[in-house]
C-alpha cells in the first residue's frame, strides 16, 4: 500500500491520499484516525488539522500509524516537506527561547542582563522598589511575555505584573511593545488593581470597570474607537462571556497585555462558560499573564487552561486530560516530565521566600458559654452525636449537625435559620457545595429558647470579642473579625453598634461600591472613620490587602476549611508590612465545644498543606484531601472530643 501526504493551500491540515487502496477497506486506519482531534474523511482522503506547534508531532504519529502499524509506504509532497522544515525551525527557536526563560526563572543569568533590565525600569516613573524575587519574576515575565505566576498570596504579584507591563510599554522593541493593560478578575480584585496601580505609578489611573449592570453599548463606546485613553481596563469573570466580541475587537487593534487574576476560576476544561470565554481573549493578546496561588488545586488537569491561555499555539503540557487525571491519582515519573515541560513559563514564590516577620499567634481565649447558650448547646450536641453514631440519617445529617454545633457554640439564634443558603454567599477556590439538612435536633422547650434567644442574653463570645477590640482600639489599632456565618456578622455588628463602636461588615452580598469604600478606608492607616471590619473569610478571603492599615485579626468562629483560614490570615500578613509591625491573631472559643476540635484540626490540616506547598513545585490539594472538606475524620474528632470533655 502507498499513500501520499499533502498539505492544503493554507497549510492548516495534512491530507492523507491513498494511492492504491480505499480507506474504507482498512478499518484499522479509520479507527486510528479518530485519535487526531478534528480529523475528517472526505472523498477517500483523510484530513488532519495541524498548526505550527504540532506539525512535526502529528506527522510523527501519522508515520507511526501508516508505516509501522499498517506497513504502508509514504510519499511526501514538496509543500509538506516545507511545512515540516518550517515547523522544525520554529521548534528549535522556541526551544532556545524556553531554555532562556527557564534560566531566568532559576536566576541562572548574568548580572549584566538583569542590571540592564533594572536600569530600564528605574526611570522615575515606576515608584516602587521591587523585592529581589519580585524583580526576577518581573524580568521573567517581561522576557517571556507569556507566563504564569503561582506565588503565594501576599507576595506582591500585582506589583510584579505592573512593573513588567511598564517595561514592555517603554521598550522600543516592536516585537515586545504593549500599550494597554486588560485585567480579568473577581470583583474583589478591582480595588486592589486600582490602588496598586496608583502606588506603583504615583497617580490615580483612568479605569474602565466592566461588571454587571454595564451594557454593551457603553463598553463599545469606550473601547472600539481610534484612541482608547484608559490606563487600565478591568473586567469581572462573569462579564467576559457577554462582552467577548467587543473585547476581542479591542484586542485586535490594541497591543494589550491580558492578565487573568485568580485564574483558578478558568480551570474548568469541560463546560465552564467563563473558562471558554476567557480563553478566547488569548488569541489577540500581545502578552498574557496568569496569576493564581492555587495552580492545580485538585488535579494536574487544572493546569490545562492556564497554559492554553498563555501559549494558545503551543502544546506545552504535552499530556491528555485522561493522562493528567491518572497522574494526579497515581503520581509517577510523568509528573517530573510535566513539571519540566511547564517550568520555563511559571514562577512560584513560596511563603518562606518572603522574609516576613513572624506573626503572633495568641493562645486561644477559652470562655464559658452564657447559661442559656450552654443549655442549648448541650442538648443539641447530645442528640446530634448519638444520631451520628447510630448512622440514622447518614453523612448529610452528620455534616449539617456539625455546622449546627458550630452555630450554637457562637450564636444560638442562628439555629432558627435554614442551612440551605449556607453556601450562597461564598466565593473563591477553597470550598465545595454539598447538600445540607435543616434539622435542628432540640426539644420544643429548647427551640422556644432559641427563638427568643436575642431577647434573653448576649453570647459570651460577643462580650469577650468586644473587650479584645476595645483594647486594640485603645492602642490606636484596627482589627478584622472573621465570622463563618453571615448571621453572626450581622448580629455581632448590631452588638458593636449598641456599644458605639463604628464598624463595617463585608460578605458576599455586600454591594461592590460599599465593599471598595470599606477596603480602601480600612487599609488606610490614617483613616479613622471606623477601625473594625467584620468579614466572612469565604466571601472576602482573596484579592484583598489590608496589611498597611490593620495588624490584628480575631477569629470569632471557624470551620474545618483550612484553605479559607490560610487566605484570611494572609490579608494582614503580606509583603509591604511596615517595618517593626507586629501582626496579631486572636482566637475566641467556647470551652468544651466543637470550637476546640475545629481549631486543632485546622492547624493539623494547615501544617500538612504548608509542607506540600513548600516542598513541591505544583502542590495538589488532592494530596491533602481533607484540606477544605468537613471529612469523616473531622466528625470522628468531634465525637471523640465530646466524650473526653465530659469525663
Amino acid at each position: 500500500m502507498q499513500a501520499r501526504i499533502k498539505t492544503n493551500e493554507s497549510s492548516k491540515a495534512f491530507i492523507i491520499e491513498p494511492l492504491d487502496f480505499d480507506i474504507n477497506s482498512v478499518p484499522k486506519l479509520k479507527i486510528y484516525l479518530r485519535n487526531f482531534s478534528g480529523s475528517w474523511l472526505d472523498d477517500n482522503k483523510a484530513h488532519i488539522p495541524i498548526n505550527e506547534s504540532d506539525a512535526t508531532n502529528i506527522y510523527s504519529k501519522i508515520t507511526d500509524i501508516l508505516e509501522k502499524r499498517l506497513g504502508c509506504k509514504i510519499v511526501l509532497d514538496d509543500n509538506s516537506k516545507g511545512v515540516l522544515l518550517e515547523a522544525e525551525n520554529e521548534e528549535r527557536k522556541f526551544s532556545i527561547f524556553s531554555n532562556h526563560a527557564y534560566a531566568i526563572r532559576n536566576n541562572a543569568i548574568s548580572n549584566e542582563e538583569l542590571d540592564d533590565f533594572v536600569q530600564k525600569l528605574s526611570d522615575n516613573v515606576f515608584k516602587r522598589t521591587l523585592m529581589p524575587y519580585q524583580l526576577l519574576s518581573s524580568y521573567h515575565l517581561a522576557f517571556s511575555q507569556n507566563a504564569c505566576n503561582f506565588s503565594v498570596p501576599g507576595s506582591g504579584k500585582t506589583t510584579t505584573v505592573l512593573s513588567a507591563f511598564h517595561y514592555l510599554n517603554k521598550t522600543p522593541d516592536e516585537t515586545k511593545h504593549v500599550d494597554k493593560l486588560l485585567v480579568v478578575g473577581p470583583l474583589a480584585a478591582f480595588v486592589a488593581w486600582k490602588s496598586e496601580y496608583e502606588q506603583c505609578f504615583g497617580y490615580k489611573p483612568k479605569v474602565l470597570e466592566i461588571r454587571g449592570g454595564i451594557n454593551n453599548n457603553a463598553v463599545e463606546n469606550a473601547l472600539l474607537k481610534d484612541y482608547v485613553d484608559y490606563d487600565l481596563v478591568i473586567v469581572s469573570y462573569g462579564s467576559v462571556p457577554s462582552k467577548i466580541d467587543i473585547l476581542q475587537e479591542f484586542l485586535k487593534y490594541n497591543r494589550a497585555m491580558v492578565v487573568l487574576d485568580e485564574a483558578h476560576r478558568i480551570k474548568n476544561t469541560e463546560d465552564g462558560i467563563q473558562s471558554f470565554a476567557a480563553l478566547k481573549l488569548s488569541k489577540y493578546a500581545k502578552a498574557r499573564v496568569i496569576l493564581t496561588g492555587t495552580p492545580a488545586a485538585n488535579s494536574y488537569i487544572d493546569l490545562v487552561n492556564l497554559y492554553k491561555f498563555i501559549w494558545p499555539s503551543k502544546n506545552i503540557i504535552g499530556y491528555s486530560i485522561s493522562q493528567l487525571g491518572n497522574m494526579s491519582r497515581n503520581p509517577d515519573d510523568r509528573v517530573d516530565d510535566l513539571t519540566r515541560r511547564i517550568a520555563p513559563f511559571f514562577i512560584r514564590v513560596k511563603k518562606s521566600d518572603l522574609g516576613l516577620p513572624e506573626p503572633i499567634f495568641n493562645p486561644p481565649i477559652n470562655i464559658q458559654m452564657s447559661p442559656i447558650q450552654a443549655k442549648i448547646y448541650e442538648e443539641l450536641a447530645y442528640n446530634s452525636i448519638r444520631k451520628i453514631e447510630r448512622g440514622e440519617l447518614g453523612k448529610i445529617f452528620a455534616r449539617s449537625a456539625a455546622i449546627r454545633m458550630r452555630q450554637a457554640a457562637t450564636n444560638p439564634s442562628l439555629l432558627v435559620k435554614p442551612l440551605d443558603d449556607y453556601f450562597e454567599s461564598l466565593e473563591g477556590d477553597f470550598f465545595k457545595k454539598v447538600k445540607l439538612d435543616n434539622t435542628v435536633d432540640l426539644s420544643n422547650e429548647t427551640l422556644d429558647l432559641v427563638r427568643q434567644y436575642k431577647q434573653l442574653e448576649i453570647p459570651n463570645k460577643f462580650i469577650v470579642a468586644k473587650d479584645v477590640i476595645e483594647k486594640i482600639l485603645t492602642n490606636n489599632g484596627k482589627v478584622i473579625v472573621w465570622a463563618e456565618f453571615v448571621g453572626t456578622c450581622n448580629d455581632f455588628g448590631g452588638y458593636l453598634s449598641k456599644s458605639n463602636i463604628p464598624h463595617r461588615i463585608l460578605y458576599g452580598a455586600t454591594p461592590q461600591e460599599e465593599r471598595e469604600d470599606t477596603i480602601i478606608k480600612f487599609a488606610n492607616p490614617n483613616n479613622r472613620d471606623f477601625s473594625v471590619v467584620i468579614a466572612n473569610p469565604h466571601a472576602v478571603g482573596e484579592s484583598i490587602s489590608l496589611h498597611k492599615g490593620c495588624h490584628n485579626a480575631i477569629y470569632l468562629e471557624q470551620g474545618f476549611n483550612a484553605g479559607s483560614y490560610m487566605q484570611s490570615k494572609d490579608r494582614i500578613h503580606r509583603v509591604g508590612l511596615p517595618e517593626g509591625t507586629a501582626t496579631n491573631y486572636y482566637y475566641i472559643q467556647s470551652n468544651g465545644t466543637v470550637d476546640e476540635t475545629i481549631f486543632s484540626r485546622v492547624l493539623q490540616k494547615e501544617s500538612k498543606m504548608l509542607d506540600l506547598i513548600e516542598k513541591e513545585e505544583i502542590p495538589l490539594l488532592a494530596k491533602n484531601a481533607d484540606f477544605i472538606d468537613d471529612t469523616d475524620d473531622d466528625i470522628k474528632a468531634i465525637i471523640r472530643a465530646y466524650y473526653e470533655s465530659r469525663k
